[in-house]
Parts: C-alpha cells; structure tokens; sequence
C-alpha cells in the first residue's frame, strides 16, 4: 500500500500546477577562469514562495559575499570558482549544496559548503523534526555511526577531524537518502575538502516519522518491501547492467575518472589481485571501489567491482538480514566461499561466508557473518 501510496504522490506531483514547471536555472558570473555560479527557482505557480526561496539561497549561502571576492580577485594566485549541486524532488522538496573552492570572503584560500533544503509549498527550510519521530535519538545514532565508519579512516595528522556534533542545519536530501555537510574548520580532508556524511533512506527506517501524510512518506524515505519477485527481478536487473543501486559508478568505468570526480580518502587497499578505493564524496562512506592490481598502469585501470558495507540491496539491509532472507529471493547460490581467519583478513571481510550468484555477465556476492548476517554485497565482473 506504501510504495503504490508513493507511484499515486509522484504523479499527483507532476501534474501539481505548483510544482508541473518548476526548473532549476543557473545565474552565473565569470571573469576570465573565475566564476561564481548558484541555484534560482523558475516556473512555480506561487511566485512568492519561489522569491522567498531565491532570496534566501542568494544570503544564506554567501554567494553575495563572494560576489564581491570575485568582483575584488585582481591577481590572486588562488582564484575562486563556485558551483553547486541540486535535488528537484518531485513531491515538493528542493535541496541545493553550494561548493565555494578559492579565495574565501575572509581573504584566506580554503573551501566550504553550504547545503539548504526547502519545502516548495511554503518556501521554509526544512528541519529534521520533519523527518524523525525522535530527532535527538536519531542524531545519537547517525553520530555513533559516523564515528564507527570515517573515525578510522581519517588521519590522525588532520587538523580538523571532529565527526561530532552532526550539522544538523546543514543537509541535503535527494533520492537516496541524507547528508550533512560540515563546516571547514569542524571536519576538513586532506584533499582541502570539507567533509561529509551520508546515510541512505534504509539505515534510518526505525527513526522516521510513519504518517503517510507525514515528509518520509510523501519523498518515499518510507516504502513497503517489495515482493519477492519484484527483489528478483531489480536484483538481475542492476547486476545485469553492471550497477548497484544507490552508487553512482559502474563496472568498466574508468578509474582515472572516478577518482578525479570524488576525490581518494586515502592510499587504496590492496587484496589478493585487486585494490579497494576509499573515496571522499560522502555516498561512497563504507561503499568501496574496486580495481584490479594495477599492474598495467593505473591510466588503463577500470572498475572491477563495488562493495557496499551499509545500505541495502532491494531491501535486503546490510547487518540486518540473513542468508535466508536472499536465498528465499535467489534460490541457492550459484557457489558458496567459505572466508577462513586467513582469507578473511586478506580481503578485510568477517569470518563467514559468501554466496555467488550470476546475472548476464557480472556475479553478486553476498557476504555473511558467521552468524549468516548480511555483510557485505559485492559487485564484480
């Protein structure tokens, strides 16, 4: 009832006259490699919510102020580019993270984001009490998972590297799930980057407000499970076609590219035959990519595989399901590795198991515990 509950919003929402013509425009002001570049609204019916939601991602994200840095770089060596990134959810929530890299208003080279999130009906930002039924609980966890995923990947060298307090006025929301941008000098990577934590829509199903008329429902946070078939058939489907859901790469992209746009978190891991890429962009958190050894040449290296160590695969959640729960979707594995002490360690798994299935030409990978709890899924060639 839930998820057709969410098909009859979505196409409620695109034939709303409030939201049927909303676009996002980008108002840009470049000299010479400079720029500095935002998000404006266009196209809603209520044209003072969409002035008041305009107005406020011109001052609360100071893009006036480096309006006026821009206007003032002369010949900095350090320059100044501001670009940004955004969600249009149809249902009437609009998210919108700016990235300001260079010449800081306050004349020092850095880099920050400031992340806004509007609900399009009233043109008010949204706050987490839209979301969970419990905020403070909510944050607890988040925090606690925070510190137990990045906490042991950042470097005890970095300056900056306070996971804790969450930002909690600072988040975005898209399709698949939540992030927290923090500012600079709270969490700051070694690329220069300030950091960010993502969690998707499924880590966070307990905290949830549950109306259906409640924000979760409405940009289908929540949804019921899906049929047994319907996990089949998006489970070959996505292997099929070389993705899992929720990560934006694919097998045989290029890891020249997938570096260069999210950026290493550190040196990569090696394991028998392969390497495991820790990458900053902050959906990647306990998400890895996988190469092969690099013997040729990192230019000529492709993606061999994504692991995902939290989330979930068409509902089968990450430490909470077990090898039950797949094989009543699969059927019995195509094969089953048993992963020793030794093998454990050399691939950085659990001791346990891991059942291979076969989809076209990639295989699926679904590593338990030796309690039979889902560990890990990979994705390989």
């Amino acid at each position: 009832m839930r998820k057709m509950l969410c098909i009859l919003l979505l196409l409620l929402a695109l034939a709303a006259p409030a939201l049927a013509q909303t676009q996002v425009d980008e108002v840009r002001t470049q000299i010479g490699e400079n720029y500095v570049a935002y998000p404006q609204l266009t196209g809603m019916a209520d044209e003072a919510v969409q002035k008041k939601i305009n107005d406020d991602i011109v001052l609360s994200s100071g893009v006036t102020n480096h309006l006026v840095t821009l206007a003032t770089l002369g010949d900095s060596p350090w320059g100044l580019k501001v670009d940004y990134r955004v969600a249009l959810l149809e249902d009437g929530v609009f998210s919108a993270v700016i990235n300001a890299q260079g010449k800081m208003p306050d004349g020092h080279e850095g880099q920050a984001y400031s992340a806004l999130t509007y609900d399009l009906t009233t043109g008010e930002r949204l706050s987490l009490d839209k979301l969970f039924e419990d905020v403070d609980a909510a944050v607890a966890w988040m925090e606690a998972a925070a510190e137990e995923s990045l906490g042991q990947e950042l470097s005890g060298y970095m300056e900056y590297s306070d996971l804790t307090p969450l930002p909690r006025e600072a988040f975005t929301l898209d399709a698949d799930g939540i992030t927290f941008w923090y500012p600079s000098d709270q969490l700051r990577l070694m690329s220069g980057y300030s950091g960010a934590c993502q969690f998707f829509y499924s880590e966070l199903a307990g905290f949830f407000l549950t109306g259906e008329d409640e924000l979760p429902a409405q940009i289908c946070a929540v949804q019921a499970p899906l049929s047994r078939q319907e996990a089949r058939k998006a489970i070959e489907d996505a292997v099929a076609a070389g993705k899992l859901p929720h990560v934006p790469v694919a097998l045989g992209d290029r890891m020249t590219d997938v570096v260069d746009r999210y950026r290493l978190l550190r040196t990569p891991d090696e394991f028998p035959g392969g390497r495991y890429y820790v990458l900053e962009e902050p959906v990647f958190r306990e998400v890895l990519v996988i190469s092969d050894a690099i013997q040729t040449g990192y230019g000529a290296s492709v993606v061999e595989g994504v692991q995902m160590r939290r989330g979930d695969l068409c509902g089968l959640q990450i430490g909470q399901a077990v090898r039950e729960d797949w094989r009543a979707i699969l059927g019995d594995p195509d094969e089953t590795m048993i992963f020793t002490d030794s093998m454990a360690y050399d691939y950085g798994l659990p001791v346990g198991e891991s059942d291979v299935y076969h989809f076209g030409e990639h295989e699926l990978r679904l590593h338990t515990d030796a309690d039979g709890v889902l560990r890990a899924v990979q994705l390989g060639k």
